[in-house]
């Protein structure tokens, strides 16, 4: 999936009733089958611009194109575009709605629209693929697993649905080595099947192993883009945007 975001702004209110630009102007084109990674200081909007690209939320101003879909303009082919799309929150258990894990897969199939004869196979292969092999995981609820499962299992959903584009916030956090390891097999996975995929993270390790280009955001807009490696590797820049050290694999 193509995405291109054309003069974006946005406006967030906050709790206190005012109300805060997080995006004055931001223009950026995601070609199909890129690897982004989105990384920034806390506040910077990295979340923000994961639901402004995937359709979540609508922008104050400007456009976003999926697939060369106006998706502010083409109401009645929008809700097409957004059942192409997986997500991940950053607070996985938001995003779970069923008593179990079956059940949560089930629903997820249906309103997917995923074929009856694939799903039992998709759903045990994203599982393997998470890491979630446990006999009885498909019984527990959601609710009761821990923070490191909660983030594998929603990525076993995305894994299950195969996208044409991914938003990840945060795919990484909570996660012990096994579990990154898992999350970047499944993001390699989605990237063979043609996914276009958008990362918001402060793991720069795991970026480096994935990501083709990384954007970085300031308050009101993008700071810097460019090539992962060059990127990761810019001691200067990712010091004065709060990340003092590069990634080790990027170390010489």
């Amino acid at each position: 999936m193509r995405i291109l975001a054309e003069h974006i702004r946005y406006t967030a209110g906050t709790k206190f009733g005012t109300s805060r630009e997080v995006f004055r102007d931001l223009s950026l084109l995601v070609e199909s089958g890129e690897c982004l990674g989105v990384i920034g200081r806390e506040g910077s909007g990295k979340t923000t611009l994961l639901n402004l690209l995937g359709g979540l939320v609508p922008p104050s101003g400007g456009s976003l194109f999926l697939d060369g879909v106006n998706m502010g303009a083409a109401p009645d082919r929008a809700g097409g575009i957004r059942r192409r799309m997986g997500f991940t929150f950053q607070f996985p258990e938001e995003q779970f709605l069923s008593p179990t894990v079956d059940e949560e897969f089930r629903s997820l199939f249906r309103v997917r629209g995923i074929p009856e004869g694939e799903r039992d196979g998709r759903r045990d292969a994203a599982l393997r693929a998470a890491g979630l092999v446990e006999p009885g995981t498909g019984a527990r609820s959601p609710f009761t697993l821990s923070l490191g499962e909660s983030r594998r299992l929603a990525l076993a959903f995305v894994s299950a649905l195969r996208p044409a584009a991914a938003f990840l916030d945060e795919p990484t956090s909570g996660l012990d080595a096994s579990g990154a390891a898992c999350a970047r097999s499944i993001v390699e996975g989605l990237l063979a099947g043609g996914c276009t995929v958008v990362i918001a993270t402060h793991d720069l390790e795991f970026l480096s192993g994935v990501a083709r280009s990384v954007l970085i955001l300031t308050e009101g807009g993008i700071a810097a883009r460019g090539e992962a490696a060059a990127i990761l590797a810019d001691r200067s820049l990712l010091a004065a945007h709060g990340y003092p050290r590069p990634p080790e694999s990027l170390i010489r």
